[in-house]
């Protein structure tokens, strides 16, 4: 049975997927799009084969590099802020509303006014990543850190084990699907402002590479170019998945 339920989860994406690029196909060719609007799926897919190997690959490897440093930064500066503010209720309270105001504002919006502190440089991209993952890692991370099991914290308390001896002795461990699901989050996030960031600063970057392909109506290398962002996003998600299986298999 759960041999089947697998298969399923696999072959229903699938098949949707292939779905929706057959409708794609079929309608642009019937309602004949110019490619510079819409071009078709094999378009696309023509577009990535040509400019993936010389081209679009190096500007991977820069948003990758970005990504990976900018997640582990943000990782544990939202771990230690959701660990240390999980002690205290009242700083749960006042830290809750402006890690929500951080998580929802739009990166894009705060670009222009990072570049006049510090230029557009490789390190405002990194503000930006660090920014925009931190506050999902912390929030999703501080509401299971907050909400340890009652019984638990007594007993260990009656035991005479201290404030951070509970933490991660029981804490942590209950916490970590929520911890998990911030750090998913935070790879969707990431990928996302890494984009944004790619755009703002330039110097290479798969968001960069969409706007040049964009200035010069390279639309099919365009979207070849937006597809290869979004398997980043899909594989980095589907790589803390794996990591939250195995970690979290007693849940």
């Amino acid at each position: 049975m759960k041999a089947t339920n697998k298969m399923t989860a696999v072959i229903a994406p699938v098949i949707a997927v292939i779905l929706i690029v057959l409708v794609w196909e079929i309608a642009v060719k019937a309602a004949q799009i110019p490619e510079k609007l819409l071009p078709a799926p094999t378009v696309i897919f023509h577009a990535l084969v040509k400019n993936f190997p010389s081209v679009i690959s190096k500007d991977l490897v820069i948003s990758l590099k970005s990504i990976a440093i900018g997640y582990a930064m943000a990782v544990p500066i939202g771990f230690v802020i959701a660990a240390v503010c999980s002690q205290f209720k009242l700083v749960v309270r006042a830290v809750t509303p402006v890690l929500i105001i951080l998580m929802v504002t739009p990166m894009t919006t705060l670009v222009p006014i990072f570049k006049l502190f510090w230029g557009a440089d490789t390190f405002l991209k990194l503000v930006v990543i660090v920014l925009q993952m931190a506050p999902v890692v912390a929030l999703n991370s501080l509401t299971g850190f907050a909400n340890p099991p009652k019984s638990n914290v007594d007993v260990m308390k009656a035991m005479g084990c201290g404030m951070w001896t509970t933490f991660f002795k029981v804490a942590l461990p209950n916490a970590l699907p929520q911890v998990f699901t911030g750090l998913k989050l935070g790879c969707i996030l990431g990928t996302i402002a890494s984009m944004v960031a790619d755009m703002a600063v330039g110097q290479g970057g798969l968001g960069y590479r969409i706007m040049i392909y964009a200035s010069f109506a390279s639309t099919a290398s365009a979207f070849a170019t937006i597809l290869v962002a979004a398997a980043v996003g899909v594989l980095l998600f589907q790589l803390v998945s794996a990591v939250e299986r195995l970690l979290t298999a007693w849940n």
